[in-house]
């Protein structure tokens, strides 16, 4: 029992159909590699080179290894095939990975959400880090969070634009709610401020869509958020990706890579009045 068709024995219908068993199955054999290859690199033209070698060497090493078997010799034509299989995937990777993406402003409080909401939407969006909080007290933790955002920013090559700080303001803004609880009507200020601020840079500047990282936080009111969103993304014309980020565990995924990335990871929203509370729920810990 044969398990190649012996070359006397082809017809034309047979060598067309191996030929393009060949350019299909090498194809996607380099195609595949090249989506775990970018996944892993985020560099597409290092990516596409390895996959189009590699697809191209595993074309001529089936077709050497071919001498070794009963029926079979080397055919020219099938490794042509199996190399046009490659090139062509490594065209069509190009043209899906290269084609225009909408451009988001993405709103970030700190790296920790940052980096996961970014890697989650990059997919989607050509992804710009927005730091805009100047809620952030003192100045000291203002600067080591922006810090954060500039390292990790960096490593993946992401593009930080940095919004105003200007606490005294945020304080006048916030003037006769000091004394309100967290989730209270102090933040629901705090949350539009900031979302306005994103929406007028991103309208400014061309943006497609806006969103924010805030809902990673299950401390914080999503609902509200997503509301207030929807309402600037109207006013000013734009998109706003209203996703409930911390849904399927994606405040557990944050925290996971800030881990494995060793990110800081602060223990208070960012303002003085969350910093007290942060600071007796440490004092109710320590006198149990």
């Amino acid at each position: 029992m044969l398990t190649f068709p012996m070359k006397e024995f082809e017809t034309h219908e047979q060598t067309y159909y191996d030929k393009g068993v060949h350019f299909i199955l090498f194809g996607v054999f380099s195609f595949l590699l090249f989506r775990v290859l970018i996944q892993r690199k985020d560099e597409f033209f290092k990516s596409a080179i390895l996959s189009l070698l590699f697809g191209s060497l595993y074309a001529f090493s089936l077709e050497f290894l071919q001498n070794y078997v009963p029926g079979r010799t080397v055919d020219e034509l099938d490794l042509l095939a199996g190399v046009g299989g490659a090139i062509l995937a490594m065209f069509y990777a190009f043209f899906i990975h290269k084609s225009p993406k909408p451009s988001l402003l993405l709103h970030v409080c700190c790296i920790g959400c940052g980096v996961y909401v970014s890697q989650l939407l990059k997919k989607e969006f050509k992804v710009t880090l927005y730091f805009y909080n100047p809620n952030i007290f003192p100045l000291r933790e203002y600067e080591k969070r922006l810090e954060e955002i500039k390292k990790v920013a960096r490593r993946y090559r992401l593009k930080v634009i940095l919004g105003d700080y200007d606490h005294d303001k945020w304080r006048e803004m916030v003037r006769g709610y000091e004394k309100e609880p967290e989730r209270g009507a102090r933040c629901m200020l705090c949350y539009r401020e900031r979302l306005e601020n994103t929406a007028k840079y991103a309208n400014k500047n061309n943006f497609h869509y806006f969103a924010t990282t805030l809902t990673t936080s299950p401390h914080k009111n999503a609902k509200a958020i997503m509301k207030f969103g929807q309402e600037l993304g109207r006013e000013y014309e734009l998109g706003f990706l209203d996703r409930d980020f911390k849904k399927n565990d994606g405040f557990k995924k944050s925290a996971a890579l800030s881990r494995e990335l060793q990110l800081y990871r602060q223990d208070y929203c960012g303002c003085e009045f969350s910093l007290a509370e942060a600071e007796k729920r440490r004092k109710a810990r320590e006198s149990k």
